[in-house]
């Protein structure tokens, strides 16, 4: 029969699987949207901004809308798994105190922090999720800029 150790490392495991898939399935989505975006800046570019390039420019807003908020999502339920794994990473922690984990981690961070103080603030799903909305408003400008011409 398997310990405790055993169990909770397996625990473990899994919900890092469930957040690496997390942040495979936003990687996935945000290529799937810039090769569609970049097909239809393409045709767009070369036919000119004109009225009939709305059927392309208004269905980037609404890809781009529901990419950034799919990224908030896939954000969420990584958040969730990581924070399950580290419950159990820390009762991991607890059954072995001799082999002194937390410390190590401490130590890295401490060591980290200061090489990148700004850089480490900056949240990626923030980014990932900006550029999503770039392309939403990349949408909208150039079905406004159809409209008007």
């Amino acid at each position: 029969m398997a310990d405790d150790s055993d169990v909770l490392l397996e625990l473990w495991r899994d919900q890092r699987q469930a957040a690496v898939q997390s942040e495979n399935q936003r990687a996935t989505l945000s290529n799937i949207v810039i090769l569609v975006v970049a097909a239809g800046l393409g045709l767009i570019s070369q036919r000119g901004v004109q009225p009939s390039t709305l059927v392309i420019s208004m269905p980037m807003s609404f890809l781009g809308l529901y990419g950034a908020l799919a990224c908030l999502k896939f954000r969420e339920r990584f958040e969730y798994h990581n924070t399950v794994a580290r419950q159990l990473r820390d009762q991991l922690t607890d059954l072995h105190p001799r082999l002194n984990v937390q410390a190590a981690w401490s130590a890295a961070f401490e060591r980290h922090l200061p090489r990148y103080p700004r850089l480490f603030r900056v949240r990626l799903y923030v980014l990932w999720a900006l550029l999503h909305a770039g392309v939403a408003l990349a949408g909208c400008i150039l079905s406004g800029y159809a409209l008007v011409t």
